[in-house]
Formats: C-alpha cells, structure tokens, sequence
C-alpha cells in the first residue's frame, strides 16, 4: 500500500523532538523501586487477588437485569470489591481508591457505553474496552488540569473514532485501495473539508467528527483540529510497522513516539481546547509512556505477527534495557512534572505511575521469554504478585472475559450493569 503521508505540523515535530530527548537521555539501568516485597508476601497477595477473582466472577454471573434485581446493592458490592482488591494488595491506599471509585470515574464509564451502544448496537464488547480505555486516559488529564470528570462530546467521539479505522484498517475482505479512499477522506473531513460519506463506516466517522466540531469551533479552537490531523498521520504512518521489514531502531523509535505522543495530546486538546507548551510537552511524552507500555503488553503476538516494535526489533535482545528505560522514564515524568495545579494533580500523578508500573510487571510476566531467568527474579522482588502468579490472574481473567463476551451476546446487559456499578455506594 503506498501511504500517503503530509507534512506534520512545525509544533508536533518540536514535541516529538522533546519527548525523544528525554527517553534518550533516561537511563537504562536497572531502576530504583522502594517498595519492595517478599516471597511470603507475594504469596499472601496471590491468595487475596484469587478470592477477590472469584468473588467479582461471582457477583457478575450472578448479575441478570430483572426487574426485582438492587442495582445499587449489586454495583455497592462491586464497588466494594475493587477497593479491598486495590486496598489489601498495597497496590493503591484508602485516598487512591477512593478517588478512582468516587471521583466520576464510573458514571463517566456508564455513561460513555450507554451512549456507545446508542451510537451503533454493533459496537463490539473489546472495542468498548479499547474505547473506554481512552475515555479513562482523558479523565485522568481532567483530574490533572483540576476539571470535573466528565463525558463530553469530543471525548465520546474521539474515544470512537480509532477503534473504528483500527479494525477497518486491520479487515482483510477490503482492498488497500479502499482504505487509503476512506484514509483520505478521513483526513480531508478533519481538515475541515466537506466529504461525502459512501459507506456506513465513512457515516458513522463523519458524523462523530462533526460532534467535535459542534463542542469546539474550527476558528476557536485551530490546536484541536491540528492535533487531529497529527494521529490521523501518525496512524496511517505507523502501518509502516506492519508492511517494512527493514524499519530502522530510530525509525521504529519515531513512529512509537509520533502515534503514542499525538494521540494523547489529541486527548489533552479535546479535554482543554488548547495546550500550553509546557502542558503539551508533558501530555506528548505521555503518549510514548504508554505507547511503549502497549508495545512491551503485545511483544509476543507482535513477534508472531511480525509487527516491528523496539520490543520485536533486534529479535528481542534489547527488551531488559528498553523495561528498565521505560521504568526510569514513566518515574522521572511523573516525578518532575510541575506543569500541572488540579487539587488532586499529585495524587493522579501518583496513581498513573503506579498503575503503569504494575502493568509493566504484568507484561514482563506474560513475555518472560525475551527476558533472561536472572533479570526477572530481581524485578520480580518489586510486583506485589510472583510473576507465574501475575500470569495466572490474567489467564483466568481472560478466559472470564471471553465467556462474558458470549453471555452478553446473548443477552445484552452491559448497559444495566454499567448503570448498576456507577449507582453503587463506596462508604
């Protein structure tokens, strides 16, 4: 497929040069964790993560959307749950959790999927789930900038918009001539061009367009419109990935950086309106954060799908320097950030190194063959979960997960359950 790809905006480039910088100047060493644990408490926490598993898998079988059902007794109960889970395990304390229980996160989360299945009843459950993660990203910027967490238009619609040319992108029945048409016609549509629409994919990612557009005027508002068309670019560009064998160490670095950094500082831009620099610098290298963190979660079936990341380039032989990088880094942004002023800023910022910290180990865990035994049992000193037992928690949600897929395709409750869970009372 020949990818067209203009020229990004001055601004974008500055911040990609910016985040780079940093990751490059970030140590690889093995990074400096205080809190530590022992085999005895690994062992305690697996057995309470296992009772907590099984008591969450209970009360959502358990969930069937009668009439004579207590929505706020169910969603109190699971409320509940999550907090000793987070509480028990020392991962977050009282403060975090309650923050993340009590702070709108879950009404923002009902509401986000009554609104999704409202848009398209096809809307699949794992889409929700990618959705709902850029949903959350976007509130926890809210908490940052001192906002109310909330649902808005251009948080629904951009939230949306990448799972549908995600999987567009990703369908085989289509020529590469009709995705590179639907590509274009994206672009010019975010450009502010009328388009056409010929499809119901070009229908439903116009319409979701114009919803940001009504929040924030094209005049008013020009960093949105630009910050748009940065993912979009980056997005198209990172194919890349898929279709070049021979893609550079730098070459891979800068696609990571330019999809992960521009769709974040989409997401501060559709939260604010408009960024400082300093705010856009922060929210961009942000981006990569993640990015990375994606990219070392997905190193095994990237590998197999010869999807080239830093975590598949090299055959895998940087992966211990590139965890340690990625550890050091999410540490030293979240740490000498003095951007932001929100009441809760700190805390959030606590909150989101802590939780990718934990998603590192996790995905150290599931890719411990890229790993040498002697670097996983000294990183393994800093999980609150030995590692086969990290692993065996996401097996088992996993395959909880797939069977609530079937359950809910059945018969759809998600909705009801989402409500249920937002009404609950955490005292």
């Amino acid at each position: 497929m020949d990818i067209k790809i203009k020229t990004k905006a001055p601004a974008i480039e500055r911040l990609k040069r910016t985040c780079l910088s940093m990751w490059d100047s970030t140590p690889d060493s093995f990074p400096v964790l205080h809190r530590s644990y022992t085999d005895s408490d690994r062992a305690a926490n697996y057995a309470r993560m296992k009772r907590y598993i099984d008591e969450i898998i209970r009360l959502i079988k358990g969930f069937d959307g009668k009439a004579g059902e207590d929505p706020v007794r169910w969603g109190s109960c699971f409320k509940k749950l999550l907090y000793e889970c987070g509480v028990s395990l020392e991962v977050f304390d009282d403060h975090d959790m309650k923050l993340l229980l009590n702070g709108g996160f879950c009404e923002v989360t009902s509401d986000f999927i009554e609104q999704a299945r409202t848009f398209d009843l096809s809307f699949k459950l794992d889409d929700m789930f990618q959705s709902l993660r850029n949903v959350w990203i976007m509130n926890c910027i809210q908490v940052l900038m001192g906002m109310s967490i909330r649902i808005t238009p251009s948080i629904f619609a951009y939230s949306m918009l990448y799972p549908y040319t995600d999987n567009f992108l990703d369908t085989d029945g289509v020529s590469e001539t009709q995705k590179q048409g639907t590509n274009d016609k994206l672009e010019k549509r975010l450009a502010g061009e009328t388009v056409r629409s010929e499809t119901p994919l070009e229908n439903r990612l116009f319409r979701l367009v114009e919803m940001i557009e009504r929040q924030y005027d094209r005049k008013r508002y020009p960093m949105v419109y630009e910050s748009l068309l940065g993912i979009h670019g980056a997005q198209v560009r990172s194919m890349r990935q898929d279709t070049v064998s021979s893609l550079s160490w730098d070459e891979i670095k800068d696609i990571s950086a330019d999809k992960g950094g521009c769709s974040v500082l989409a997401d501060g831009c559709l939260v604010k309106g408009g960024l400082s620099d300093d705010e856009a610098v922060f929210i961009f290298c942000f981006g990569l954060l993640l990015q990375l963190t994606d990219d070392l979660q997905d190193a095994a079936d990237d590998r197999k799908n010869r999807h080239n990341t830093l975590f598949t380039a090299k055959g895998g032989t940087s992966a211990q320097s590139l965890t340690n990088r990625l550890i050091n880094y999410s540490c030293r942004l979240l740490a000498d950030d003095r951007v932001f002023a929100g009441k809760n800023a700190d805390q959030m910022k606590r909150i989101i190194r802590d939780s990718v910290i934990l998603l590192i180990m996790g995905a150290a865990a599931c890719n411990s063959s890229i790993y040498e035994k002697d670097y996983l049992k000294e990183l393994e000193k800093f999980s609150p979960l030995g590692f086969k037992a990290l692993k065996d928690c996401y097996k088992r949600i996993n395959s909880e997960y797939s069977k609530l897929k079937i359950k809910l395709a059945v018969k759809p409750l998600e909705v009801r359950m989402a409500r249920a869970f937002a009404r609950g009372v955490l005292d």
